[in-house]
């Protein structure tokens, strides 16, 4: 099996050098296609790593993951002997001006010296290396075994490279072809031999030799020289890229050496299988393509090569993220292998977006290279590697799930800082070029979406073992046909003087249509009503994706039931919010340009979201809390910006578009705390409903009173229907008990009356509605009504001294951790830490209290910038107050901000809609009063 990574290692290399050009010509050449060239370097890139997955996958089969581990160590030292046998001088000729013939001899001097005496150094240092590495006194001879083809490496890399040189690329994969077969062939033979781990040895070696003896076939042999201006020459131009390899080859494997040393070999083997399975997609195609668009990069003049790059990133994805988004559905299918790699399954689920972020990595890298930006290059390279081992050394006692997550992060980091210099050193590629890429890009996130539904779904109703191979071809199948067909119905805009991504050739549309016949007609016979389910299901998604204000609405409708629509199935909540992400994202295909998404509130709760995934990562508690929070966090992040956008884009303007939305909320928090009442009345205790928590449900139900009262426009009929809503929403209130939801309401009251949002005569009525209501229910249910005050009476003071312990224990933990604070989930398992001496042990996963919880949980930066998105909500409301058209419906905003705010004093309550909803709402207002005030201004 080969374990070389050319590819990966070849990332900082030096653009060759243009020749002069006398004079431009009147009319510049059609560009040659951006990926041209790729053909032959794609066939020995499929071939090898065609072979290596298939001798992993057998390694995997038959060995253990400590033999797994050995095996990923033995390459990671294979691989920095062969790097830094190299010094750059091989690729060197590819750039060198001159005889590059004789060059090639120096070069292969240097080479062999230095791989003889890298081969001896890893001799000599064996025991000690499997110490450190923990991989016993087998694992010293596999590392002297495997490094002997070094010197046979070193000297097939000079014939490479002066064929590359030359533009040969067909006779250039020969050798890697017939290597890669070779060397999986014996491989597997010694493993069936039962040599173990010593079959990568003999892999290898064979593997080496055979490329050697090919290369000698295809072209005439190097022979050992010496020039010493050569020798100058090509160190003068390796030696960057030899830093460069150096930090590249340290970011590909320092993950493996930290996690042999503090978790062993075992947990090696475990996480090898998952980054190797990962990365397999980047090194097939991204790779693959980056290399042929370097070479055509290198050729292209001015923004041309911005517009190139566009077009090879977008190919590049096109390729790359049906296969990742396969294997975040399709993980589990890992155990295929043998269940010791069930916990494998989390870490490749986080590697397959590490593998995506680095395939958007490559092109940008390609373009830095072809410009001549080698400083950029290992400046992102070194800050990789830093950002990955800081991240590393943090996360890594953990376990591989962490290190995984830690990969993901490093590398969104090297991504963002990718994009800065692009933008400032490759020509063309600005921020009209990236929203062109963007809006390109768009179809391609549909249609992965449509793959993970189509995925998940076929994954329920096909019969059979959870995990078979006929179950991974037929969901596969069927998942792929989603994303082409869906690929295919969108479609691209043409880019005027260059090729569309992709074609649209009609006969295509056969392909999903027979997945889908065939599926329905296995359906129809095995589960009739699960077939009739699915349709409604797809009919239901069809309208909510061609109306994404029905999806927000249906969307808000939903979550005050939250706990009951989990008791119907557990994902229907996330389902809701699923759909409505899917209808915008094909708005923003349909319909690109607006610019709403610049709001302050939507750049503050980015922040947010960075420092979100900061705090998880750096200080996050166990995997599956932290991550549940860490996940509802980013999904309220995401539904406040979809409604922002939603709204702007309402019909007929933003106002009615929030009344809508603002009215359905309120009728479904009525229909849940008349729900509320009636188990209040029938069981006792606290009025909870649809929710598990009471004092979850008053919170909902103070935010949306104000939306029933505050004076809007709307239907006369309606007007006794909101009046009903609202004697039901302040009982429910009431039997809610909640005392942080009662003194809310007093403070929505007071705003309410001093701003005028509501008459004072309007607020008496609604009182004394609610008031005889309340007597006339304690009248006829007197035992429910004492023996609920009684129980709240009995608790209500170890609640009191519970709070008081639990908001000391936050404001402690936020002292001690004020920057990234406990991490997501962190206060239920750190808070017996904080608790002082004398108090008891309180076991609360909240602070109950808002602001001192996020304080805790995520840092001081962070509560920064959730402040700042509720203050933009709130100064948005308070402009649109300026507008008489939006004035009623920025009333009832900033009267439920006032509720809201006040009784998250005493509730912890950001992992429930309202709070986000009231700042989608006031952002969205506050843009809509903006642009009331352009027209005038520009008309006068």
């Amino acid at each position: 099996m080969s374990v070389l990574v050319p590819e990966r290692t070849e990332r900082t290399e030096r653009a060759p050098e243009r020749p002069a050009r006398a004079a431009a010509p009147a009319r510049p050449a059609p560009a040659p296609p951006v990926t041209g060239g790729a053909g032959w370097l794609a066939v020995g890139a499929v071939t090898a790593k065609t072979a290596q997955t298939l001798v992993l996958l057998v390694f995997a089969a038959v060995l253990d993951p400590g033999a797994m581990g050995l095996i990923a160590l033995a390459a990671v030292v294979l691989n920095v002997v062969t790097v830094l046998a190299d010094l750059g001088t091989s690729t060197a000729l590819v750039h060198l001006r001159g005889d590059a013939e004789r060059a090639a001899r120096t070069a292969l001097t240097l080479a062999l010296a230095t791989s003889a005496v890298l081969v001896a150094v890893v001799w000599v240092a064996a025991p000690v290396l499997a110490d450190v590495l923990r991989v016993g006194e087998e694992g010293a001879g596999v590392l002297r075994g495997v490094v002997l083809c070094a010197p046979l490496v070193a000297a097939a890399g000079v014939s490479g490279e002066l064929l590359r040189r030359s533009l040969d690329f067909r006779r250039r994969v020969l050798p890697d072809v017939a290597g890669n077969v070779v060397g999986a062939l014996v491989t597997v033979a010694a493993l069936a031999a039962g040599q173990g781990a010593y079959a990568l040895v003999h892999g290898q070696v064979a593997l080496a030799a055979v490329t050697l003896v090919v290369f000698w076939v295809v072209r005439p042999p190097v022979r050992p020289g010496w020039a010493r201006p050569d020798a100058v020459a090509l160190l003068a131009f390796g030696r960057s890229l030899a830093a460069g390899s150096v930090l590249s080859l340290l970011v590909l494997n320092v993950d493996y050496l930290l996690v042999a040393h503090r978790l062993g070999s075992a947990d090696v083997g475990t996480y090898s299988i998952a980054f190797r399975l990962a990365f397999m997609p980047y090194l097939l195609i991204a790779l693959v393509i980056g290399g042929a668009v370097f070479a055509h990069l290198c050729r292209l003049r001015g923004p041309a090569i911005g517009a190139a790059t566009v077009d090879a990133a977008v190919r590049v994805h096109v390729l790359v993220v049906p296969l990742y988004a396969g294997m975040l559905v399709l993980a589990p299918q890992l155990t295929l292998l043998g269940e010791q790699w069930a916990p494998a399954v989390p870490a490749l689920r986080w590697l397959a977006g590490y593998g995506l972020v680095l395939s958007a990595l490559e092109p940008l890298l390609a373009a830095l290279k072809a410009v001549g930006r080698t400083p950029d290059l290992l400046r992102i390279t070194a800050l990789h590697l830093v950002a990955l081992v800081a991240l590393l050394l943090l996360v890594v006692d953990r376990g591989v799930t962490a290190v995984a997550v830690a990969q993901v992060v490093a590398g969104l980091l090297t991504l963002a800082a990718a994009v800065v210099l692009a933008r400032r050193g490759v020509p063309g590629l600005n921020g009209a070029a990236l929203r062109r890429a963007g809006r390109r890009l768009a179809p391609v996130a549909v249609a992965a979406v449509a793959l993970a539904a189509v995925a998940v779904v076929a994954d329920r109703l096909l019969p059979g073992p959870a995990v078979s191979f006929v179950r991974l071809g037929v969901v596969g199948t069927c998942a792929l046909a989603a994303y082409a067909g869906t690929l295919l119905l969108l479609g691209q805009p043409r880019t005027p003087g260059r090729a569309r991504v992709r074609v649209r050739p009609g006969w295509l549309l056969l392909l999903p249509l027979a997945a889908a016949v065939a599926a329905g007609g296995h359906l129809a016979v095995t589960a009739p009503v699960a077939l009739l389910l699915g349709i409604a299901v797809v009919l239901a998604l069809a309208v909510a994706v061609c109306r994404v204000e029905w999806a927000a609405i249906a969307y808000v409708v939903v979550e005050p039931f939250g706990d009951l629509a989990r008791e119907v199935h557990p994902a229907a909540v996330k389902a809701t919010g699923a759909v409505l992400l899917l209808a915008w994202v094909v708005r923003l295909v349909a319909e690109p340009g607006r610019r709403t998404l610049r709001e302050p509130a939507v750049a503050a709760l980015g922040c947010l979201g960075v420092l979100l995934l900061a705090s998880f990562v750096a200080a996050g508690g166990d995997l599956a809390t932290g991550g549940a929070h860490a996940l509802t966090y980013a999904s309220y992040l995401v539904v406040v910006v979809v409604l922002v956008d939603t709204i702007a884009r309402g019909r007929p303007d933003p106002a009615a578009a929030v009344r809508r939305l603002a009215t359905a909320f309120a009728l479904s928090c009525s229909a849940a705390g008349l729900v509320a009442l009636i188990g209040f009345l029938r069981d006792g205790g606290r009025a909870a409903g649809p929710l598990a928590d009471a004092n979850d449900l008053a919170f909902f139900l103070v935010a949306a009173l104000p939306f029933v009262l505050v004076r809007t426009r709307r239907p006369r009929l309606l007007t006794p229907l909101l009046a009903v809503c609202a004697a039901v929403l302040v009982l429910a209130v009431l039997a809610t008990l909640s005392r942080g939801a009662l003194i809310g309401l007093v403070a929505m009251v007071v705003v309410a009356l001093a701003i005028g949002a509501v008459r004072p005569v309007t607020a008496l009525a609604v009182a004394a509605a609610a008031g005889t209501a309340l007597v006339a229910l304690w009248a006829t249910h007197a035992d429910t009504v004492d023996r609920s005050l009684g129980e709240k009476r009995h608790v209500a003071a170890q609640n009191v001294d519970q709070r008081f312990a639990t908001w000391t224990v936050a404001a402690e933990m936020t002292a001690h951790h004020p920057l990234l604070g406990q991490g997501p989930g962190g206060f239920a398992a750190s808070a017996s830490r904080y608790l002082p001496a004398d108090v008891p042990v309180v076991r609360q996963s909240v602070a109950h209290q808002m602001y001192l919880d996020v304080g805790a949980e995520l840092g001081l930066p962070a509560l920064a910038a959730f402040l700042a998105a509720l203050g933009y909500g709130v100064r948005g409301a308070l402009r649109a107050r300026r507008r008489p058209a939006l004035r009623p419906v920025a009333d009832a905003v900033v009267v439920a901000f006032a509720g809201t705010l006040t009784a998250a004093c005493f509730l912890s309550e950001q992992f429930y809609l309202p709070v986000w909803l009231l700042v989608a709402l006031g952002t969205a207002l506050g843009a809509a009063a903006r642009e009331e005030v352009r027209p005038c201004a520009s008309s006068s």
